[in-house]
């Protein structure tokens, strides 16, 4: 049968139109069945495994509908492998491409995580400390609402914990040593930053002793009652009579 050349390149038309849906399907198939096979490994704790498997997902299929979950499951994967700079750098770019997505607030909890994750004590270095803090404020800030709120909070608390407490140490050294200036800074950097901590009761009680060894005595007798107000139980309010 001759075809008319119309009707041919109807054919051909159709036959191209064929092979690219076939390209279509395999390529969906395939980003399926590899985003799963990430999934199974995360899912029998092969953490480090899938985060390879995943950062070569977003290249192979970058306009799959997957593309996007599997970046939200290699964070869990980098982070759950403890490799927190890698956890670290992924959620922050997740924001930075998705800042309007439906799950960007747990990229922002687990790049606080990853900060928190990397932490020393706080006597050795403090900055993942504060970088900690200002991802875990954010997340509050703008997300109130998150699923994450709850345990960024408890988060936050802990970090203000630690850093009021080592505020402390470092006044009591300094004023252990007769630097009563030096102790003093130390001692009104808990009282401005770390109201909420269990330092700052003692740190209310060495502020009014650094004042009165200054002699500040009207400072010394402030300070004294206001920790005698805020903490009529506490026994640094107690002790703090010699300085009313």
């Amino acid at each position: 049968m001759n075809l008319t050349p119309t009707l041919l390149a109807l054919c051909i038309i159709a036959l191209i139109s064929g092979c690219a849906s076939n390209k279509d399907d395999v390529f969906i198939d395939n980003a399926k069945t590899e985003y799963e096979a990430a999934k199974r490994l995360v899912n029998t704790d092969n953490f480090n495994v899938a985060s390879d498997r995943l950062g070569k997902f977003s290249s192979n299929y970058p306009y799959s509908k997957l593309t996007v979950p599997a970046e939200l499951l290699r964070i869990y994967a980098a982070y759950k492998g403890n490799e927190y700079v890698l956890s670290e750098t992924l959620s922050s770019t997740f924001i930075d491409r998705h800042p309007k997505h439906d799950n960007v607030d747990y990229a922002k909890y687990m790049l606080a995580m990853s900060y928190y994750k990397q932490r020393s004590s706080a006597e050795k270095d403090i900055t993942m400390f504060k970088s900690s803090i200002v991802a875990f404020t954010r997340l509050l800030k703008e997300h109130p609402q998150s699923a994450y709120a709850k345990k960024g909070e408890d988060r936050l608390q802990s970090l203000h914990n630690a850093l009021g407490k080592h505020e402390l140490t470092i006044g009591k050294y300094y004023f252990d040593r007769n630097r009563f200036v030096a102790s003093t800074n130390r001692f009104q950097e808990v009282v401005r930053l770390y109201q909420t901590t269990p330092s700052i009761e003692e740190a209310l009680y060495y502020l009014s002793a650094s004042y009165s060894k200054m002699g500040l005595k009207a400072d010394a007798r402030q300070t004294a009652k206001l920790l005698r107000h805020n903490h009529p139980d506490s026994s640094w309010s107690s002790k703090v009579k010699e300085h009313l």
